[in-house]
């Protein structure tokens, strides 16, 4: 028993060391990572429509 209460102790003052950030900052990192998925969601796309447009392209070739 007492195994468990020392890794709650441990828990416990590993949660106290903790430093949490202030409103701004959390609002500032959350706006990088929405626009850094959005960039990234955007890039995805593109690569993927030009290999469609270019798997297309060279099928239409063969199928001539």
């Amino acid at each position: 028993m007492s195994k468990v209460r020392e890794y709650f102790k441990g828990v416990k003052s590993d949660w106290n060391k903790i430093i949490w950030s202030d409103k701004k900052t959390l609002v500032k990192e959350t706006a990088v990572v929405i626009g850094f998925c959005a960039v990234l969601c955007v890039l995805i796309v593109g690569v993927d429509t030009a290999t469609q447009y270019a798997v297309n392209f060279v099928t239409g070739l063969i199928a001539k």
